[in-house]
């Protein structure tokens, strides 16, 4: 079993967030998103919602037709390569810059990382910038995507990076998404309230 950044393929360095989060399953890796933006809009704009939405008690639909409309122009700008190759938070996050600066794919590479801990990253500092704090940054992300980064890791320290790749792309292939994980807490939102 081996744990060392070079032996995953650089093709498959998006798949795995450093804090353990799977990207590869995650909507804006995929882009799923705007293809049912697109549809949705397509029939609410064919079928004239605007017109008949009130009817129902859709008073807001126009408002929600912009905004679908702004999703969809995104298209093409918003597709994540994943946060280990520069996509997502990755050049603020604390995480991923401790990471890259060990020469180490994810958390679990470190000494220091303890998955069974309720803080895996000893290094708490409550930064004023959390997301540039790595251990305030992985209390968010465990909260967040409650702790499947965490079991993401374990996997990896027990079948090493190869095999928890495979397993994760047929994992994803049979319909595996990350938004099946997330919580419904406002996380980043409390977190950015408290600056």
């Amino acid at each position: 079993m081996s744990l060392k950044l070079e032996d995953v393929k650089e093709e498959d360095r998006g798949i795995l967030a450093p804090c353990g989060i799977l990207c590869a399953g995650c909507d804006t890796h995929l882009g799923e998103g705007i293809e049912a933006a697109k549809k949705l809009y397509e029939i609410w704009k064919g079928g004239n919602i605007e017109d008949i939405g009130p009817l129902f008690g859709y008073k807001e639909i126009s408002v929600a037709l912009k905004t679908l409309e702004k999703f969809i122009q995104m298209e093409g700008k918003q597709q994540c390569p994943g946060c280990f190759v520069g996509g997502g938070p990755s050049k603020i996050c604390g995480i991923a810059q401790c990471v890259k600066s060990k020469g180490y794919w994810t958390c679990v590479e470190c000494e220091d990382y303890n998955p069974n801990s309720e803080t895996p990253c000893p290094y708490i500092n409550h930064s004023p910038m959390p997301m540039s704090d790595k251990g305030t940054m992985m209390e968010m992300i465990c909260r967040r995507y409650n702790k499947d980064n965490i079991k993401n890791l374990k996997l990896c320290r027990e079948m090493g990076y190869n095999k928890f790749i495979k397993q994760a792309k047929e994992k994803v292939a049979d319909g595996w998404r990350t938004w099946q994980v997330i919580s419904k807490d406002k996380v980043f939102t409390e977190a950015m309230k408290k600056k």
